[in-house]
């Protein structure tokens, strides 16, 4: 019997729950394509502007540290919750808005029929202030999702 989904997005955040959803999303997409996706928070304006007044690097080679940083989180996340599973695509985007518009974003973007996230993560508290991510997701998506408890 073929798999019902043929590309599963795994959003993490780097906790110990994403670790969890990706754990659960590999075994659901084990004969299909399956990514993970870590989203960084984008410098703001004020970052930017103390970063220029301090003679740091430009604003390109700031957003490469936040990538290197973002594909160094997201490696670590796959070896602790996988060990390491190379069948895993990686990919990590720079957003300033919430992670919720990045992950249904890049789930059109690349044509997954299915997103794969934790129930919370980082957010811990202050998501029951503000909004989880995973609710975001819930209510923006196109596709399928899977909420990992």
């Amino acid at each position: 019997m073929d798999n019902v989904f043929k590309h599963v997005l795994v959003a993490t955040d780097g906790s110990l729950m994403a670790d969890r959803a990706l754990q659960f999303g590999v075994r659901l997409g084990a004969a299909t394509r399956v990514t993970a996706l870590l989203v960084m928070h984008d410098y703001g304006l004020s970052e930017y502007l103390q970063a220029a007044l301090n003679r740091r690097p430009d604003a390109t080679q700031l957003r490469e540290e936040i990538l290197a940083e973002g594909r160094r989180l997201l490696d670590e996340a796959i070896h602790r919750a996988l060990r390491g599973d190379a069948r895993i695509e990686r990919q990590v985007s720079i957003s300033e808005k919430s992670p919720c518009h990045e992950i249904v974003a890049t789930a059109a973007r690349e044509g997954c029929d299915l997103i794969v996230m934790a129930s919370h993560g980082l957010g811990g508290k202050m998501a029951h202030l503000i909004g989880s991510q995973s609710q975001g997701v819930l209510s923006m998506a196109k596709v399928p999702v899977m909420v990992v408890r």
